[in-house]
């Protein structure tokens, strides 16, 4: 539910997929993750219609990042993995569920990190029409955010975020029965997201990444600033310098990780025992993936 950066999303599009949150079975992970650098070019892409001197560049630069994240990122997340699996067969509390989310924010933070050089050679190429081409996308996804979770009565919300996240949790522990979907709409009904809230940061963001791009393109050639910029717009990315804002984010995680446990605890032997096979799935295929 964060506000998403199609920078952001196209180098993260690796640890996505290796992490499975967007995938339905391990089948399907080798597959997908093969796949990872043809998509974050087409996020790119489709961002800001690269001309074919940055389509080589970027594909290549995607490549290379790619091959690092498979040697480097892959058996890390193995790793995290069977810790987890270690977790499942018992109860979680709220602080394991938040220890497990921050050693994911953790790994992925490390991809942005070693994709930093890369980053700041796009920056520096963008032209103005490609920055307006940004612009124009972003006001199209926003119309599509506003109508997915803004325009709604709580009760579709409600209703909305339910099958949004019954689904994530039964691509783990199977199909959910009342004890677990109650757990979850409990979840729910006492969660304080906010659309609105949301999505004014959401806006915010994305003025950022403009106005970064916009200075850095006022003098292309000087690399040094080009970085500083980028890694401002970053931190700002992840801690925003809305105080409020920051406190309302660190409660949705709080409250995420507290949902997570009450859910996860609601769970029978027989679900957890699932989840620990899908996770053991993903772990394999991670381990096959960082040999090739």
């Amino acid at each position: 539910m964060r506000a998403s950066s199609p920078v952001r999303t196209a180098l993260c599009a690796a640890t996505l997929a290796a992490c499975g949150l967007l995938l339905q079975g391990c089948s399907t992970i080798k597959l997908a993750y093969n796949q990872v650098p043809h998509l974050a070019y087409w996020q790119l892409n489709s961002y800001f219609d690269l001309s074919e001197t940055q389509t080589d560049r970027v594909r290549d630069e995607l490549g290379d990042l790619h091959q690092w994240h498979r040697g480097t990122m892959l058996p890390r997340h193995a790793e995290l993995l069977q810790k987890v699996q270690q977790q499942l067969p018992s109860a979680m509390s709220p602080d394991q569920a938040c220890r497990t989310y921050d050693a994911v924010r953790t790994q992925l933070d490390k991809v942005v990190t070693q994709a930093e050089p890369k980053l700041v050679w796009l920056a520096t190429q963008l032209t103005d029409a490609q920055i307006r081409n940004l612009q124009k996308k972003q006001a199209s996804s926003n119309a599509d955010w506003k109508e997915e979770w803004v325009d709604l009565t709580p009760d579709k919300l409600r209703e909305q975020r339910f099958k949004q996240l019954s689904s994530r949790a039964e691509t783990f522990y199977g199909t959910l029965d009342e004890p677990q979907k109650a757990a979850l709409r409990a979840y729910i009904a006492q969660s304080s997201f906010d659309p609105q809230r949301t999505y004014a940061e959401r806006l915010r963001r994305q003025k950022d990444l403009v106005q970064m791009l916009q200075k850095i393109a006022q003098d292309r050639a000087n690399t040094e600033q080009a970085r500083t910029l980028l890694r401002g717009y970053i931190a700002r990315f992840n801690t925003s310098p809305d105080a409020a804002y920051q406190r309302y984010a660190q409660t949705l995680v709080q409250e995420g990780c507290e949902g997570f446990s009450r859910v996860h605890n609601a769970m029978t032997a027989a679900q957890r025992f699932k989840a620990v096979q899908s996770v053991k799935g993903y772990e394999q295929d991670f381990l096959v993936l960082a040999a090739q």
